[in-house]
Parts: structure tokens; sequence; C-alpha cells
């Protein structure tokens, strides 16, 4: 089954049902994108809920603010 046997190109007289393997396969694509997405979607809505922001450090203790020691001098 290709792209092209998926767009009818003329008018049909009668349109004929799907057949099992057309929905299978779409099926199939559904349930994979499935599992791409729930996820995404989930962890969205578990940030939103728990407001995880507020559970984040204030940016006066992250690493980058940090002033390196001073390295020793030669001599």
């Amino acid at each position: 089954m290709t792209l092209l046997n998926l767009i009818p190109l003329r008018a049909r007289a009668r349109p004929e049902p799907a057949s099992a393997d057309d929905r299978s396969i779409m099926l199939m694509v559904v349930l994979l994108l499935g599992l791409v997405f729930v996820p995404i979607i989930g962890l969205h809505v578990a940030a939103v809920a728990f407001d995880l922001e507020a559970a984040a450090s204030p940016p006066d203790n992250l690493a980058h603010h940090v002033i390196p020691p001073a390295k020793p001098t030669r001599g």
C-alpha cells in the first residue's frame, strides 16, 4: 500500500468500505503516535500540576553563577 492508494485521484461512484488491512495499519499508526505523544503530554500535565518551577533552586545557587577560585601564579 502506498500513499497514492490512500488518496483518491478521481471521484468514485460508490465508496467502498475500508479493508481490514487498512484499519490495522491505521490502528498501528495511532498506537505508535500515542507511544510518542502521551508521555510528553503527561509530563507537561505533571509539571503544571506539581508546579515543578517552585521546586527548582533559585538562580543564586546555580553553578554557573559561582566564581571559580583564583589560580596560583607562578614564581
